[in-house]
């Protein structure tokens, strides 16, 4: 199930490098469409840019998918951060005794 979850969503992120890279060799903004033409270079550049844009894309597909697969689970029950006791408590300052020692002032080293 988690291997199924995880290949969607990097199938996903990978389809988005494809149409990324595809519209920057496209718009070529700056030259860079020209600067990474296959003709001109090879496959490799533009290969190694559809592959680390789809890993970049993928990650954070899988990371959005995660973060809204948490809040879609019913809130309340048993589990939940809003029924736990540790919810409402808030932070208090405490004093804490310190001694404070002189020390003399000489030329620092």
């Amino acid at each position: 199930m988690l291997v199924r979850f995880l290949a969607l969503h990097a199938a996903i992120g990978f389809g988005i490098a494809t149409i990324f890279v595809t519209a920057l060799l496209l718009a070529d903004p700056g030259g860079v469409g020209a600067l990474l033409h296959p003709a001109r270079s090879g496959l490799l550049p533009v290969c190694l840019l559809w592959l680390f844009s789809g890993l970049t894309f993928g990650a954070a597909q899988f990371a959005i998918a995660l973060g809204l697969a948490s809040e879609a689970e019913p809130r309340g029950g048993r589990g939940s951060l809003s029924a736990s006791p540790w919810a409402a408590l808030r932070p208090v300052r405490v004093p804490v005794p310190a001694r404070a020692v002189w020390r003399p002032r000489g030329p620092s080293p």
